[in-house]
């Protein structure tokens, strides 16, 4: 009884830890990063100035301040996330755990977005912002190296988001909204059956709906130069759902756990009335989620902590607009993005790696206030490696060694009507 137990406690402790890891690192590791396609065309570039339009609220709802028009998007894209571990092997305490590599376990998405927005006087406008800022979905064969540390994971965001901005002068505009996010995980991986030492799927699930705000403020400096500066404060959930070992045991749950804040401040500068230059920074701050805790309602063996260290991630792109003529405009981007894991404290549900972007997009307008966005985006990431390299709490996942290729290619389309 007393090994039945242990290998109960070890198995839920896996699988929490698992979603803990899983749901925290994505801006750092897969967040969407799907907000805007104007956006995407500069690889963000611009955002926080309010560059393109009212999807720029996402980082800045000061940027519709002193707006003349209705205007309303909705966009749609299409994310093609590659991911291909290799030369994979591990062991644990019943022996090699060495199995095949799996091929792509990344999948393919489609994000959708939408913004509204609407001046109420020459001073004050309104926004609203309905996104998917985080979410991934990948999936391991089942007689891979990893099988007892990961096989399904899946992650389900959607951000409501009001604001107000503020025309205080000619040079100052201030903003800010509330944000309301709905959480959804659900993860398996393989675990051996406390008695007859099979192999039994264990499973998480569980949802949230938590709270934050975003602040942010917009100076111009003179007619072509503007400065942008936005805020996303963390948003704090109490995850509620079930964890089980199949045909075993199971249990309700609680855990708390956040998605953390940033930080972001851009630069825009007219060149000429045709040719835009534009540069953002854009911070998050992972290394203040340090700790996580699955409480059980049910049965206190279920019970498990664990502490796990990420660092700070950082995106910093710059980007260029041009207008071809009066109904087209060019946009280029280019960024690099600092990863929240390193060599160190990469897993395999989140193996993500410092990467470039470069992207394209191109903005052409139509009769009556209509416009179209087309956006590409192609992500190179770093080769990340897995080392793993001790049996830690749980001696069944044990260790993991070996190396992720990984890329993302994303296509966006938005249409945008002024009203």
């Amino acid at each position: 009884m007393k090994n039945y137990t242990k290998h109960i406690k070890k198995t839920v402790f896996l699988i929490a830890l698992s979603s803990s890891i899983y749901s925290n690192a994505l801006a750092g590791g897969y967040s969407s990063y799907i907000y805007s396609t104007s956006g995407l065309g500069n690889s963000y570039s611009g955002s926080s100035t309010g560059s393109h339009d009212v999807s720029d609220s996402f980082f800045n709802p000061s940027i519709t301040a002193g707006s003349k028009k209705n205007e309303a998007i909705f966009s749609m894209s299409y994310l093609n996330l590659k991911i291909d571990p290799d030369n994979i092997t591990g062991s644990n305490a019943f022996g090699s755990t060495n199995g095949r590599d799996p091929s792509n376990i990344g999948s393919e998405n489609l994000i959708p977005a939408f913004y509204i927005s609407s001046p109420i006087s020459n001073k004050l406008s309104l926004n609203f912002g309905l996104t998917s800022p985080f979410g991934l979905k990948t999936s391991y064969r089942a007689d891979w190296t990893g099988k007892y540390r990961s096989l399904n994971s899946s992650i389900k965001t959607l951000n409501f988001n009001p604001s107000f901005a503020y025309k205080i002068s000619d040079d100052l505009s201030l903003g800010a909204g509330l944000v309301a996010q709905h959480y959804e995980v659900k993860l398996s991986t393989l675990s051996k059956h406390p008695v007859f030492f099979t192999d039994q799927i264990a499973e998480t699930s569980g949802n949230d709906m938590g709270y934050g705000f975003n602040l942010g403020a917009t100076f111009k400096i003179n007619q072509d130069t503007k400065i942008g500066v936005g805020y996303r404060s963390k948003i704090v959930h109490n995850i509620k759902g079930n964890t089980e070992l199949q045909n075993v045991a199971s249990s309700r749950f609680k855990s708390k756990t956040s998605t953390p804040e940033s930080l972001s401040i851009g630069l825009s500068h007219n060149l000429s009335k045709d040719f835009q230059l534009v540069a953002d920074s854009i911070w998050t701050r992972w290394s203040k989620l340090q700790k996580f805790s699955l409480n059980a309602y049910d049965n206190p063996l279920f019970n498990s902590s664990a502490n796990f260290n990420w660092n700070d991630s950082i995106l910093n792109s710059i980007g260029a607009n041009y207008n071809l003529n009066e109904k087209n405009l060019l946009r280029f981007g280019l960024a690099y993005e600092k990863e929240a894991m390193n060599n160190r404290n990469r897993e395999p549900r989140v193996p993500a790696s410092n990467k470039y972007w470069l992207s394209v997009g191109l903005n052409h307008k139509f009769d009556n206030d209509l416009e179209l966005d087309l956006a590409y985006v192609h992500q190179f990431y770093k080769t990340g490696r897995i080392n793993i390299n001790t049996m830690g709490n749980n001696n069944l996942e044990g260790t993991l060694n070996g190396q992720y290729h990984s890329s993302v290619d994303v296509i966006s389309l938005a249409i945008k009507k002024q009203f």
